[in-house]
């Protein structure tokens, strides 16, 4: 027994051995493979860089190296300023009229107040944040506006068609 067990240690050294000498082979070219990659990292997209420093077990910085300085940020990158408040409740809570109604709003729109206040300002969704009142025009001065387009629509359409029956008839 005590040979077996030489023998498959002795196997077991050899082998283990050969493993060692891929490793460092292997360790001595990953440096050339680092240098070619470093030297052509400006060619590789920032999807290919991601790929490389995650095989190689880096991590990148968030901020990718642009060739074109004066090209604009992606919109990932690019970042919003404030916008101005659109609306106030009597309650202090604004809004800048973007997205989705803010449920402090909707519940506001609901209430008695709210019924009361859009009543006395047609037109308007919810109260404006500078305190002026923004009326929309009343659905009988939008009417009369539709109706009066249409008669100059009208007015236009029927010399034109007039004119083209006379030219048809001559001919």
């Amino acid at each position: 027994m005590a040979l077996t067990t030489l023998q498959s240690i002795n196997a077991e050294i050899k082998q283990l051995e050969a493993q060692r000498k891929l490793i460092e082979k292997r360790d001595g070219e990953v440096p050339k493979a680092l240098a070619v990659l470093q030297k052509y990292a400006k060619v590789l997209s920032p999807a290919q860089r991601r790929q490389v420093a995650k095989l190689i077990g880096e991590t990148l910085d968030n901020k990718p190296e642009r060739a074109d300085k004066a090209a604009p940020p992606s919109r990932k990158t690019r970042k919003l300023g404030k916008v101005a408040q659109k609306y106030r409740l009597p309650t202090g809570e604004t809004w800048a009229g973007r997205g989705l109604t803010p449920k402090a709003f909707a519940t506001w729109a609901k209430s008695a107040d709210g019924k009361a206040w859009a009543q006395a300002n047609p037109g308007s969704k919810f109260p404006a944040a500078d305190g002026a009142v923004k009326n929309a025009p009343s659905k009988a001065v939008k009417k009369a506006s539709k109706t009066a387009k249409k008669a100059a629509r009208k007015a236009v359409k029927k010399p034109a068609k007039k004119a083209a029956k006379k030219a048809v008839t001559k001919a």
